[in-house]
């Protein structure tokens, strides 16, 4: 295994959004030598079709249990692609939020944890300082109004 090649996963456990954030993947892209795809939740939303957003954005609090099993599939398809990128030794940056705070448990990230086996992989976890799961951040009560 190539020791300069690497996919790190920017993992956030119950992120929230917060304005001005800096992403960790746009740094290590601009700063690191080589290329760095970055296949996180943004590219990902933007290629998920309207009607099933905020899709693997869907923060916790079970807001929208009929999307659920999708979910589950389009996380298990995003690290499907990241796990391919980084077998055909291309370096991989993921900026995701992991949470399991759904209808019900999902077990989400050890399903993804363990699409990288094999891989070499550095998990960096971030919780916020502060975040109410029990009010929805502007942005999302934003996009609840526009459907």
């Amino acid at each position: 295994m190539d020791p300069h090649r690497h996919t790190w996963a920017d993992h956030h456990p119950q992120r929230c959004a917060a304005v001005g954030e800096m992403s960790i993947a746009a740094v290590i892209q601009r700063r690191s030598d080589g290329v760095w795809m970055n296949m996180g939740v943004d590219r990902f939303m933007a290629m998920t079709p309207q009607r099933y957003h905020p899709g693997i954005g869907l923060r916790p609090g079970g807001e929208s249990p009929e999307l659920e099993p999708l979910i589950v599939k389009l996380y298990a398809a995003m690290y499907e692609s990241i796990a391919a990128h980084s077998r055909m030794g291309v370096n991989v940056v993921v900026d995701v939020g992991h949470h399991d705070h759904y209808s019900r448990r999902l077990g989400i990230l050890p399903s993804c944890a363990r699409r990288l086996t094999g891989l070499p992989v550095l998990f960096v976890g971030a919780l916020p300082a502060r975040c109410d799961h029990g009010t929805p951040p502007r942005h999302r009560l934003a996009h609840a109004q526009r459907r």
